[in-house]
């Protein structure tokens, strides 16, 4: 069960690390779109678009932050408080493998959400930032129920 766990969390590091290095491409194409959005606003002197741009731009900054940097210290926390010893046995290790194996989706799924946020931005849309949030509590929460199941469920047998 441990070698299985370990190639999951292999695989779902390599997407993390893919989906991350594609939101950092294009957290920077977005940001230069809007620096010259900004540029050629202000040569037109339309403060409209200029004060349009910079939102855009924080924006973007804001949710790569939370990307790069609330993502991962979300999960490590919400994995670290999750119980993953429910008793002995295949059980114990049934619950420490679901543990890890949702945290590593959750973890995904939070980064593609701020990913999909930064595309739609970078595409000209809006930040979509609370959508983000949205989703990412909605994985959190998600892995904190699926995570109880397997020590709810050992107490019984």
């Amino acid at each position: 069960m441990a070698n299985a766990a370990e190639i999951l969390l292999d695989i779902l590091r390599e997407a993390w690390i893919a989906i991350a290095a594609a939101m950092l491409a294009f957290a920077v194409l977005a940001m230069l779109a809007q620096v010259l959005k900004t540029a050629s606003g202000s040569v037109l002197g339309a403060s409209l678009i200029v004060w349009e741009a910079v939102a855009a731009l924080f924006g973007v900054l804001i949710l790569a932050l939370f990307g790069f940097l609330g993502v991962p210290a979300i999960v490590a926390a919400a994995q670290s408080s999750i119980p993953s010893s429910a008793g002995s046995g295949p059980v114990t290790q049934l619950s420490q493998f679901c543990a890890a194996l949702i945290g590593g989706i959750a973890a995904l799924r939070m980064l593609r959400a701020a990913f999909t946020a930064i595309a739609y931005t970078a595409a000209g849309g809006s930040g979509r930032l609370a959508d983000t949030l949205i989703e990412s509590g909605e994985a959190l929460f998600g892995m904190v129920l699926a995570s109880m199941a397997i020590p709810i469920a050992a107490a019984f047998l």
